[in-house]
């Protein structure tokens, strides 16, 4: 598997906001072509990630493009742009 961990920051005040959105973006997410799973977690102060596993990094490659609108739906609740690293190799834990 390949991994994507997008960092991103959310006023504290708007929390409730991102729960709703994240919520929103679920099935968007999930029918993007080499989706594995993803999952987002955030804190009370607004930092927060989102974790996404693709099949292979050439999934993850085709979904970019499909990806930013997603993130667009965000925008106006970042405060700066999400900052993304990937990982050549990812592997279940507990499965």
């Amino acid at each position: 598997m390949y991994a994507r961990v997008t960092s991103f920051k959310v006023d504290p005040s708007r929390l409730p906001e991102l729960s709703a959105k994240i919520k929103e973006m679920g099935p968007r997410a999930k029918a993007l072509p080499g989706m594995v799973d993803a999952y987002a977690a955030w804190r009370a102060d607004g930092q927060g990630v989102v974790v996404a596993l693709y099949g292979n990094k050439e999934a993850a490659d085709r979904a970019v493009t499909r990806i930013q609108p997603i993130w667009g739906d965000l925008a106006g609740l970042l405060s700066g742009a999400p900052k993304t690293d990937a990982y050549e190799t990812a592997a279940h834990i507990t499965g």
